[in-house]
C-alpha cells in the first residue's frame, strides 16, 4: 500500500467535514464532534473563510480556561484556519502542520469548497509524532541553554527517520521546519517576544528551500523595517552564537545576517536588486540574486520580504537569467571522475558540488522563468516541465535524480552522526553498497545529458523568450 506521504491529500480524507454555525454553543459543537467521532469542526466565517475548533481547544480554552460551554464557538475557534489543498501531497500536509504546529487542516479546493479535514493521525508514524513533540519543545524552550539543550534531539530525530525508511524529502522538510523554530526562539531570546519585530530575519540556501540535511549550515539575512539599524549586528551576531550552540552553526562563507552586506533596508536591498540586474558582472551578483530568489521568511515581518522583487527582476532581465542557465549548465556533473573512481573502486566526491547543486540551479533558472513563486527544487521542476524550457523527460529525470542523491546523501550523514563524525557530503565510493553505487554513477549521467541537452539548446536559440 502507498504510503500516506506520497499519496494526495483529497484521498486521505475520512469523509466530509463537521461544519456548524458560528451562533452555535461550545457543547454543540463539542457535542457534533463526539457524535461524528472526530476532532474538529469547521466553522465558515465571513470575512477569512472558515474558523477551526478542536479537541485541543476544547481542552485548553473550555476544561482548564474555564470559558462557559454555553458561549457560542465562534468565541473560542480559531477565527481564520490554515487550509491545504486537496491536490497537494500527505507529506506537504505534514510539513505545514509542522509549520504551524497543527494538528487539523481544512481541505478547501482552489475555489473555495471545503473537502473535509485532514488529521495528523491519518498521516502519523512514530517519528513524525516525535517531530510534532520536539517542535513544541524547541519553540516553547525557556532560555538560551534549554534550546541549546533541546535541540541536540534534533540529530537524532533524524536519524530515526532515516531508520523508518521517511522520504529524504519528508525529512528535509522536517529538518528545516525544525530549524526554522530554532532560529524564530533564538530570536524570541535576544530581542524579546512580545511584539512582531521591526525586521524580517530571512533564511537563504536550502533551508530556505526546505531541503535541509544534517550538514547544512544556515544562511541568513536581515530586512530592517525602518532605517538602518547598525546595532542589529549585536543581536544578530548572538543569534547566531546560540544557533552555533544548538548545532545549526552559520555559513562559513559569512553569507549572514552578521554581515553589512546581507543586512539591509528593504529599499536598500531593492537598490541592490536593481544594481545586480543592471551588471550581473560584479559584485557577486549572480550568487546574491540566487541566495534571494530562494529565500523565505521565517521571523519578523513578512512584508518586508525581498524576494518576489528578486524574482520581478530576474524575469525582467532575459540576459540575467541566461546566465543563471550558463552557470546551471557550465559546471557539468562528474560523470567522467566518476567512472574512473567506479572502475578503482577508490577515491571521494562531494555529492553536494558534483550531483546535487547542478540540479537545484536548473530547477532554480527554469521555475523563476515559467513564473514559479516556490523556492522548491521540486516544485520549480514540475512546474516547468513541458514548458519550452524544460522538457517533460529531462524533468522527470532530474526530478528522480534528486531525490536518489537526497537518499545517498541523508543515509551517509547518518551515518557519519551514528558514529560520532560530522556529517559532510564527502563520500568514499568504495563504502557504499553496489546498489547505491550504481545509483549515483547512473544519477550523475543522467544529470550531466540534461545539462549537455539544455547547453545545446540555449546556443541554438531552442528556448523561448521569457515573458515578463
Amino acid at each position: 500500500m502507498q504510503s500516506p506521504a506520497m499519496r494526495r491529500v483529497r484521498d486521505l480524507l475520512r469523509g466530509p467535514a463537521i461544519v456548524c454555525d458560528g451562533r452555535a454553543t461550545i457543547r454543540d459543537a463539542a457535542k457534533l464532534m463526539t457524535d461524528a467521532g472526530r476532532r474538529a469542526v469547521v466553522i465558515p466565517t465571513e470575512t477569512t473563510g472558515f474558523g477551526i475548533f478542536t479537541e485541543g481547544d476544547l481542552r485548553a480554552r473550555v476544561v482548564v480556561g474555564g470559558i462557559d460551554s454555553n458561549q457560542p464557538v465562534s468565541t473560542v475557534m480559531t477565527p481564520s484556519a490554515v487550509t491545504v489543498d486537496p491536490d497537494r501531497l500527505g507529506a506537504d500536509a505534514v510539513t505545514d502542520m509542522l509549520e504551524y504546529g497543527l494538528r487539523h487542516l481544512p481541505v478547501v479546493t482552489e475555489a473555495g469548497a471545503l473537502m473535509g479535514v485532514l488529521e495528523l493521525s491519518d498521516l502519523l508514524t512514530s517519528a513524525t509524532n516525535q517531530g510534532f513533540e520536539l517542535r513544541a519543545a524547541l519553540a516553547t524552550a525557556q532560555d538560551d541553554s534549554h534550546l541549546v539543550e533541546t535541540a541536540r534531539a534534533v540529530p537524532v530525530l533524524v536519524t530515526e527517520l532515516v531508520a523508518s525508511r521517511v522520504s529524504p524529502l519528508d525529512i528535509g522538510a522536517t529538518l528545516a521546519v525544525l530549524i526554522d523554530v530554532t532560529v524564530r526562539r533564538a530570536i524570541e531570546l535576544v530581542v524579546g517576544g512580545d511584539e512582531r519585530p521591526d525586521f524580517a530575519w530571512l533564511s537563504l540556501g536550502s533551508v530556505a528551500r526546505r531541503e535541509a540535511l544534517p550538514s547544512s549550515d544556515i544562511d541568513s539575512a536581515l530586512v530592517w523595517g525602518g532605517e538602518s539599524h547598525h546595532e542589529g549586528a549585536d543581536a544578530a551576531k548572538t543569534i547566531h552564537d546560540i544557533l552555533d550552540l544548538c548545532g545549526f552553526p552559520r555559513d562559513t562563507k559569512n553569507a549572514v545576517a552578521t554581515q553589512a552586506r546581507f543586512a539591509r533596508t528593504l529599499p536598500q536591498w531593492r537598490t541592490a536588486l536593481r544594481k545586480w540586474v543592471s551588471n550581473p558582472y560584479q559584485d557577486q551578483a549572480l550568487v546574491m540574486l540566487s541566495m534571494l530568489a530562494d529565500a523565505r521568511v521565517v521571523a519578523g515581518d513578512p512584508a518586508l520580504d525581498p524576494r518576489p522583487a528578486a524574482l520581478d527582476q530576474l524575469r525582467l532581465h532575459p540576459a540575467v537569467m541566461r546566465l543563471l542557465l550558463r552557470e546551471a549548465v557550465g559546471d557539468k556533473a562528474k560523470l567522467h571522475s566518476f567512472k574512473d573512481v567506479m572502475t578503482r573502486r577508490t577515491g571521494t566526491v562531494d555529492l553536494k558540488a558534483s550531483a546535487v547543486q547542478p540540479i537545484v540551479n536548473i530547477a532554480r533558472w527554469a521555475g523563476i522563468s515559467v513564473g514559479a513563486r516556490t523556492s522548491s527544487t521540486l516544485e520549480r521542476l514540475k512546474a516547468a516541465a513541458g514548458s519550452g524550457f524544460l522538457l517533460d523527460d529531462d524533468a522527470q529525470v532530474l526530478i528522480e535524480s534528486f531525490e536518489v542523491l537526497q537518499q545517498i546523501r541523508v543515509r551517509h550523514q547518518t551515518d557519519q552522526f551514528s558514529a560520532g563524525r560530522p556529517p559532510t557530503d564527502e563520500v568514499v565510493i568504495a563504502e557504499l553498497t553496489p546498489l547505491s553505487r550504481s545509483l549515483l554513477s547512473n544519477a550523475v549521467r543522467e544529470v550531466a545529458g540534461v545539462q549537455r541537452r539544455l547547453e545545446y539548446a540555449a546556443s541554438a536559440s531552442a528556448l523561448p523568450d521569457i515573458d515578463p
